[in-house]
């Protein structure tokens, strides 16, 4: 089995004792048998991180721990280190916000987290490793107390979560969020999808005290943006990518395929992510023009799945699984 290796910083990787040289998205593979078990270890280039080692062994691959998302591509596998944690950080409260019953604490020790408590309930929320600073908010919708985190950023998007309660109802990236109405019980997100169309979503939703329901969802592609003018190797990736946007997917079919583009969603599952194949993919399978759909089974662990899609004429002709 082949395993790929990237990380969220740059690193120095050793396995089994001996330096592999330095990862970061860059990846760096090994080739192993099924029943190896061989310790990796990540050393960050910042000093200011915590170096990480584990056992890689099947256990790591069927439950990998927080610090590490694990895809599963059948004839490989890719294991990404996801956040590290800070030398010598003394825990340090930098916000902390109540409304009604319920009591919101931004604070920082390895990581920067969120603790949330009222109604008998507390719970933990560490945030994405490389949201640095945030601003804590509360309001109240429907009788309900609410909690806002948003990233302090110069980035275009920024990370964005909102909390009823101790229960996390959003999370993601956003362009923009805004509560225009007048009463405070509808929210309104923009998310940049970063894909080949350039889609960008806006979602409308309203706020209940049961939760959080979306109303109104549109998405557009980037102004001048054409399927028939993408290289025949490109358009499979727009396509999927398009599909899981919710976006205007039909454009990509051939006539002969329109028929039966409403069982699309039904015959590829729940998809969350469009990816390229790995190396090892073309070692078993050749010179195929595949696309990687991926599948969450946990927070941290994805199933790949590979699909064709061969055009005619700029149209997508047929869909059918790699076996």
């Amino acid at each position: 089995m082949r395993v790929y290796f990237t990380s969220s910083e740059l690193c120095a990787l050793r396995l089994g004792g001996v330096f592999a040289g330095f990862c970061s998205e860059h990846e760096k593979f090994v080739d192993l048998s099924e029943d190896a078990k061989i310790v990796a270890e990540f050393f960050p280039e910042n000093a200011r991180l915590l170096p990480l080692s584990f056992l890689l062994d099947g256990a790591f691959f069927s439950a990998p721990p927080d610090f590490a998302d694990v895809y599963d591509f059948g004839c490989g596998a890719l294991v990404h280190i996801r956040s590290f944690s800070l030398r010598g950080e003394e825990t340090s409260v930098l916000s902390q916000v109540r409304e009604g019953n319920f009591l919101a604490t931004l604070y920082k020790d390895s990581a920067l987290r969120i603790a949330l408590e009222g109604g008998g309930e507390f719970a933990v929320k560490t945030l994405p490793y490389n949201v640095r600073s945030a601003k804590l908010t509360a309001f109240s919708a429907d009788g309900a107390a609410f909690f806002a985190l948003e990233e302090e950023t110069d980035r275009e998007d920024r990370y964005f979560a909102l909390f009823k309660g101790t229960a996390p109802v959003f999370e993601g990236r956003v362009l923009s969020c805004s509560r225009p109405d007048t009463d405070g019980r509808t929210m309104e997100t923009r998310q940049a999808l970063r894909d080949a169309a350039g889609h960008v979503a806006t979602g409308v939703w309203e706020l209940h005290r049961d939760g959080l329901k979306l109303v109104r969802y549109e998405v557009k592609e980037r102004e001048g943006f054409s399927p028939a003018a993408l290289d025949r190797k490109i358009l499979p990736f727009a396509f999927f990518q398009t599909l899981l946007a919710r976006g205007n997917y039909k454009a990509y079919l051939s006539d002969a395929l329109l028929p039966r583009a409403e069982k699309l969603a039904a015959y590829l599952g729940n998809f969350s992510g469009v990816v390229l194949p790995p190396s090892v993919f073309y070692l078993q399978h050749g010179e195929t023009d595949a696309v990687g759909l991926v599948y969450p089974e946990k927070s941290n662990l994805f199933r790949v799945r590979f699909f064709t899609a061969p055009s005619e004429n700029g149209k997508i002709i047929n869909i059918m699984p790699v076996e």
